[in-house]
């Protein structure tokens, strides 16, 4: 069977890292997806790494990498790095937020999928059936405001490029991430998708469940002012004809 390899991007999450860790870990054994876990450590100053380390010992197929720089970008990045210098790299890659906002139950849909030829699976909180519980008044009109800017300035065919829980094909991981520039932070995913998406490469998106985390340390006027730099940057390398 094909094993799927899950990126969990932290930085200072030793109140949960050790019981969601356990959980995933559980969920995955119980329906049989072959898999590794990765955790990559954005630079935490709490006792992430100390907890995370012991659950590389606790557990197999758990690897930890620490890199000094903060962003899901560059996580992302060193992430699919490492599966590749596997002697038997995973055959499937991706993310997701170590908070668990995604229900579980979703990442079998995925394995399914990928397993299926499906080169991109990516969640969706925008779709008919998805579900989004706690989502505040403020998030729900900026996530829906930056993808339409995406649809109008990039004309992007996807519905949800900030969701945390995007899946691909190990090979397509690594052509996509050759062409993107680097970015350290959050819109690095988004990129991705677009990427890919001008290389004409199918984007399956999947309604999910979403749970949103009331103690989240996104700065959401911040990241908004961020996308907004890096939507501009992107729409000027298109124009360039360098994409």
């Amino acid at each position: 069977m094909q094993t799927l390899n899950i990126i969990l991007p932290v930085l200072n999450e030793e109140q949960c890292l050790a019981k969601n860790i356990h959980q995933i870990k559980t969920f995955l054994d119980s329906v049989s997806i072959p898999h590794y876990l990765t955790i990559v450590d954005n630079g935490s100053t709490d006792n992430t790494k100390i907890i995370a380390k012991k659950l590389c010992s606790q557990y197999t197929h758990i690897d930890y990498l620490s890199i000094s720089q903060k962003g899901v970008g560059i996580a992302l990045r060193k992430g699919i790095l490492h599966n590749l210098s596997r002697k038997n790299p995973c055959a499937f890659i991706g993310y997701m937020d170590i908070d668990l906002s995604t229900n579980l139950a979703h990442l079998k849909k995925v394995y399914e999928l990928l397993c299926g030829g499906e080169k991109i699976v990516v969640g969706s909180r925008l779709l008919k059936d998805s579900e989004v519980i706690g989502r505040s008044l403020k998030r729900e009109i900026t996530s829906r405001g930056l993808n339409l800017i995406l649809r109008f300035v990039l004309n992007t065919h996807f519905s949800d490029a900030m969701c945390g829980f995007k899946f691909y094909e190990i090979k397509t991981a690594q052509t996509i991430t050759a062409r993107c520039y680097d970015d350290n932070g959050w819109f690095y995913c988004a990129q991705m998708l677009i990427v890919a998406q001008y290389c004409r490469i199918p984007i399956r998106e999947i309604p999910i469940v979403w749970r949103d985390d009331r103690h989240s340390k996104v700065k959401i006027i911040s990241l908004s002012l961020s996308y907004m730099r890096e939507i501009f940057r992107l729409f000027l390398i298109r124009i360039k004809g360098k994409l």
